[in-house]
């Protein structure tokens, strides 16, 4: 897709809080988020060092309810999901 992007244009990963915690259950998925974050600074200093203009950003939404929330946390976690933000 860089090819075709103008100077200007911007990438967008999602990544997670847990990219930057670690989790002691959700090891695949934090490594996941972790390559993510590592994949965003590296493609955004190499766009940068090609002076292509192309913005590189990762953002963390927060809590969101998916699948992985039932299937991951306990009845007390899940009641409790989302308060402290």
């Amino acid at each position: 897709a860089l090819p075709h992007m103008p100077a200007g244009s911007s990438i967008i990963n999602t990544t997670s809080i847990t990219a930057y915690r670690g989790s002691d259950h959700l090891i695949d998925y934090a490594a996941t988020k972790g390559a993510i974050l590592s994949f965003t600074r590296a493609l955004a200093n190499n766009l940068m060092s090609q002076d292509k203009g192309i913005r590189v950003n990762g953002v963390a939404p927060g809590p969101i309810w998916t699948p992985l929330i039932v299937a991951s946390f306990t009845p007390d976690e899940i009641e409790k999901f989302g308060q402290s933000t």
